[in-house]
């Protein structure tokens, strides 16, 4: 069954603009300049929707020097007395290969909700992500609408109310690193840390690991050096295994010491693990996220965290909890399709 191109099925909402006037809000485009006001708005929020870590710097930075981002008009801030209370994006990565999703952003400050804020942001962000896929108009694509939210934060049922449907689950787990780890013999892997020199075949490995994973679309290489530069990603709690000038399997691990103010420990993010496809089922995954569970227990880290797909098709959820991973709490992704 054929289905129309996206100029027929996403609607025209009109110029996107600005945001529509509301609570004593006065909106407008930021620039790099206003990237720590709005980092600390964003993560006033997050005290409430994800009180376990903080946003970086550096990820609020990246919109405004990232090359498929137009900050005067992906992004925009609203504020009140003086300062940001809100926080909206509509980005449309590039390399999407099968779909074109735009993914929306946005944060309000927890003493600015109820007053309709989020409202108003969302249906900018609609508008925008409506220009955003009628530019790819001829694509005879899926085309969506794609957030993320806690499960059991204010957001779902919002979104919902507006149209959204919950189209996948995320479980979050946690590792107590002051457990046992049962070692594992590397066997015939070489296994090393996540050094520059590799971070091209990391994006490769990445690729081609996540290729039926869902919701998955490759990483360019500009964002994939931009993931591998930020600060936060520690080559020293990654691992990674290696086949020639090929790498079959990572984990790749972040460590943000401002996390644990807000968390109450100190904590290890393993941001991604895969396994190559043609070297599944050979236990390259428990060996290279061991490694990583490893080397943070002796940097002194409380906890391992990670989250994964709960339908994941290599059977990830069952891999985590043989290592001893436990369920902290569920995140899901809300859609919305043209």
């Amino acid at each position: 069954m054929s289905i129309a191109p996206i100029s027929a099925r996403v609607p025209d909402l009109g110029p996107a603009g600005l945001p529509e006037a509301v609570a004593g809000v006065a909106w407008r485009r930021p620039t790099v300049e206003d990237a720590p006001a709005m980092h600390v708005a964003m993560n006033r929020a997050a005290r409430v929707d994800h009180p376990e870590f903080q946003i970086p710097l550096q990820e609020v930075v990246e919109d405004f020097e990232v090359s498929h981002v137009d900050p005067a008009h992906d992004l925009v801030v609203g504020e009140r007395d003086g300062e940001v209370v809100v926080v909206g994006s509509s980005i449309l990565p590039p390399g999407q290969v099968d779909v074109r999703r735009a993914y929306l952003g946005g944060s309000v400050v927890p003493e600015a909700r109820r007053e309709g804020i989020g409202a108003a942001l969302l249906a900018w962000q609609e508008r925008r992500a409506a220009e955003q896929l009628r530019a790819h108009g001829d694509d005879a694509l899926p085309a969506q609408l794609h957030v993320w939210a806690g499960a059991d934060t204010s957001v779902v049922p919002f979104l919902t109310g507006a149209g959204y449907a919950i189209a996948r689950y995320f479980t979050d787990l946690h590792r107590d690193l002051s457990q046992p780890i049962e070692p594992l013999d590397d066997g015939d892997l070489t296994i090393v840390p996540f050094t520059p020199d590799l971070v091209e075949a990391g994006r490769i490995a990445r690729n081609d690991a996540f290729r039926d994973h869902w919701g998955s679309q490759p990483t360019t290489p500009e964002r994939w050096q931009r993931f591998a530069a930020r600060p936060v990603v520690r080559a020293d709690l990654s691992a990674v295994a290696v086949d020639g000038d090929r790498i079959v399997g990572f984990s790749l691990a972040e460590h943000d010491p401002d996390d644990a103010e807000v968390a109450g420990y100190t904590s290890v993010y393993v941001a991604l693990v895969g396994v190559v496809r043609d070297h599944r089922g050979l236990g390259i995954a428990p060996r290279v996220l061991t490694r990583t569970l490893e080397a943070a227990r002796d940097a002194g880290l409380e906890r391992a965290v990670l989250d994964v797909d709960s339908e994941s098709p290599t059977g990830a959820v069952g891999l985590y909890e043989r290592l001893g991973f436990t369920t902290a709490k569920q995140s899901v992704v809300l859609e919305r399709a043209w």
